[in-house]
């Protein structure tokens, strides 16, 4: 399956403009001091504020910066960092306290609500270059930053780290809460694409099921009715989800579960299909998320049981549209004809037509 890219998310051309070439640097009286501590085998509280002294003072002249030089600036600012965190002068204790001094920065500057934008998302980008369990913390505080982009890097970082969180119960426990409080607020399809994919670790799935379900119960509240527009970010939740290892290790209550929301996302997304002119952007998403979807009903309740969408979009796809909703049918039922569907029946009782 191709992986969903996201599109049309305020501040990404400036998250992807932070990814440019480096600016050259001038070595500075801030980077002096930086040199002397860089070596220690052991930082001291009182290093460890001028590697903090450090960091506000790249996040001050970021922030000062006129508007006709922000671009440059968030590049150089990125840059900076990178040539940081990857001199080969660096100590061990220099690598674990340059990452944790710009977490405990990060998670200070998150919660504040003035902070600039430009600000927030260059912090966001760099905490994600740097990637080590020392900016956990700060990434999981970024969830809740008003910034889109921000967010949306925050919880890129977080997936990026999932597998090493997945190794650590604290962290894991931690992670969650964060990222369920994050999933159930968040109004972004984008940034909760990310959220889902922070939460898809095949081996951790008893920790983070109830999270997945919580999400999609609060999703289905605001897309139940009639042709709402497919925003795709359930598609990782369900890439997830029909992974043998992950379905093979749910309890049958877990099963019967994930098969309820299923249906609904199945129901919806089988409308919404089923209505001309949609963009080729939209009927991608739609496609992709009946393809996952019905292969997780396929693989719980047992093969030639219901519809057979995935089949029809391999063929005709779109062309066919009209034939979808009768194939979803076969699975959720019609309650306008009464038809009835293989999930209306124990253990699954989807109601009939899953509203």
């Amino acid at each position: 399956m191709r992986r969903y890219v996201a599109c049309g998310v305020v501040g990404l051309g400036l998250i992807l403009a932070a990814g440019g070439e480096s600016v050259a640097q001038d070595t500075s009286q801030e980077d002096a001091t930086i040199d002397t501590i860089r070596q220690l085998g052991q930082i001291p509280a009182s290093d460890q504020r001028r590697i903090a002294d450090w960091i506000q003072a790249q996040m001050d002249l970021l922030a000062k910066t006129p508007p006709a030089e922000r671009s440059a600036a968030a590049i150089k600012f990125r840059s900076r960092f990178r040539e940081q965190s990857s001199n080969p002068g660096n100590s061990a204790a220099f690598k674990q306290q340059f990452p944790a001094q710009t977490a405990a920065i990060a998670v200070t500057q998150f919660g504040n609500s003035s902070l600039d934008a430009l600000v927030s998302r260059a912090l966001g980008r760099v905490l994600l270059d740097m990637a080590g369990p020392e900016t956990l913390p700060a990434l999981l505080a970024g969830l809740k930053s008003k910034d889109e982009a921000t967010r949306y890097l925050c919880a890129g970082g977080i997936a990026s780290q999932r597998t090493a969180i997945a190794a650590d119960k604290e962290r894991v426990d931690q992670t969650v809460r964060a990222v369920r409080e994050a999933g159930l607020a968040e109004t972004s399809p984008i940034v909760l694409s990310r959220l889902y994919v922070a939460l898809s670790v095949p081996a951790n799935q008893a920790a983070v099921f109830d999270t997945f379900m919580a999400i999609f119960e609060n999703r289905l509240k605001h897309r139940r009715g009639p042709a709402v527009i497919a925003d795709g970010a359930e598609i990782d939740a369900f890439e997830f989800f029909r992974t043998p290892a992950v379905l093979n290790a749910l309890s049958p209550q877990q099963k019967e579960q994930l098969v309820r929301s299923a249906a609904v996302f199945l129901r919806m997304d089988a409308r919404r299909y089923d209505t001309p002119g949609l963009t080729f952007d939209e009927i991608d998403k739609l496609e992709r998320m009946m393809d996952a979807v019905e292969e997780i009903l396929t693989t719980i309740v047992g093969p030639n049981k219901g519809g057979n969408i995935r089949d029809l979009l391999a063929g005709s796809g779109y062309e066919r549209r009209g034939d979808v909703p009768p194939q979803a049918a076969l699975w959720i039922g019609n309650a306008e004809s009464n038809q009835q569907g293989v999930l209306n029946a124990a253990p699954w009782n989807v109601p009939v037509g899953a509203p």
